[in-house]
């Protein structure tokens, strides 16, 4: 596992010209802890998740906003807590929002509440936030699949990034206020991105997924937690699920791979639905190993990657707040290719 046993203290920074150097490196098992990185954007995945997100936290000096799906107390959990209490004890002004729907929460918001530079509130009954994402001080995003449980810090299969971008972050922080004043509603995308990082929010990251794969020339990879299509085949899912298969049928490098958990009938009964469906339309299908989580949301079409939070499910994708990206940067899509490949397998 990527993160994990195998880290080398070679120092290594993506400004290299080459990315076959990043490829051949990380191959060998000399992958960079994200520190010792200097580039605009950083791979996140697995265990790295914790030791950077709690080094973020650590450095803030004004601000710390974080909206998350679930955070669970746990041993890894708590630690990440209390360095944000720290955080606010020196005066960063912190605000948490969580989703209303996970009974671990309402605990949390119950332990934080009355601490002062601390303000915490769940979202609104109206509508799912599923984002996982953390900005710090305006200028430092840390974005992707991670939930705050020990299971999702400690052993699922997860990719984030870090990003170092003002302009990144005032924009994510702005969609963070707009939650923050009123999650009812989905958020309309606000400003237009080009260039190597582009942030999707809410239904924008269909739209995105969908107009890519209709011009894809050379591969659609996708790793998802949960991937739903229905018997009628008209719903988002569906939408995604045939332009894969066109792609395999116009002899495109197709991929899929899909959690199968160890807990949740209802998700396995929806990924081997899908499976079967794309295995028999030619598609390469697989599901993990029934021991290992895979929460991750890596994305790969052509020379291009979305990560992010959403899942492939009808409330993933016309319903819930999703934070996402696509990141067209050829070293960092080198990762994630790499990525997917290793978890993937043979």
């Amino acid at each position: 596992m990527v993160g994990t046993g195998r880290m080398k203290t070679l120092k290594f920074t993506v400004t290299v010209s080459s990315a076959l150097c990043f490829i051949l490196l990380f191959r060998a098992g000399y992958f960079a802890y994200p520190s010792e990185v200097t580039a605009p954007i950083i791979p996140i995945v697995d265990r790295e998740y914790f030791p950077e997100a709690r080094k973020l936290i650590e450095k803030a000096a004004k601000s710390i906003s974080l909206s998350m799906f679930v955070v669970k107390r746990g041993e890894m959990v708590n630690l990440l807590i209390t360095e944000l209490e720290k955080s606010a004890q020196r005066g960063v002004e912190v605000r948490i929002l969580l989703d209303d729907n996970i009974a671990h929460n309402q605990r949390t918001v119950n332990s934080l509440k009355g601490i002062k530079n601390i303000e915490i509130r769940l979202d609104s009954p109206q509508k799912t936030t599923h984002n996982k994402m953390l900005i710090v001080d305006g200028e430092t995003v840390l974005i992707g699949s991670t939930n705050w449980t020990d299971s999702s810090l400690g052993s699922a299969n997860e990719a984030n990034v870090i990003i170092n971008n003002q302009e990144i972050a005032a924009y994510l922080e702005d969609f963070f206020d707009k939650l923050w004043l009123d999650s009812s509603r989905d958020i309309s995308p606000f400003k237009s991105f080009r260039g190597d990082i582009v942030l999707l929010l809410d239904r924008q990251y269909f739209d995105a997924v969908y107009e890519a794969m209709k011009k894809a020339q050379k591969r659609i990879w996708v790793m998802v937690y949960g991937f739903k299509i229905n018997k009628d085949r008209k719903s988002r899912g569906d939408l995604l699920a045939e332009e894969i298969i066109k792609a395999a049928q116009r002899g495109l490098e197709t991929k899929v791979f899909l959690e199968k958990s160890d807990f949740n009938q209802y998700l396995n009964e929806m990924n081997r639905e899908t499976k079967e469906y794309l295995k028999k339309n030619g598609v390469e299908t697989k599901l993990d190993r029934e021991d290992i989580i895979t929460h991750a949301k890596v994305i790969i079409i052509d020379d291009s990657v979305f990560l992010g939070a959403t899942n492939w499910s009808y409330g993933g994708l016309e319903l819930w707040h999703n934070s996402d990206v696509m990141i067209k940067d050829k070293k960092i899509v080198a990762f994630f290719q790499n990525y997917f490949e290793k978890k993937f397998g043979p």
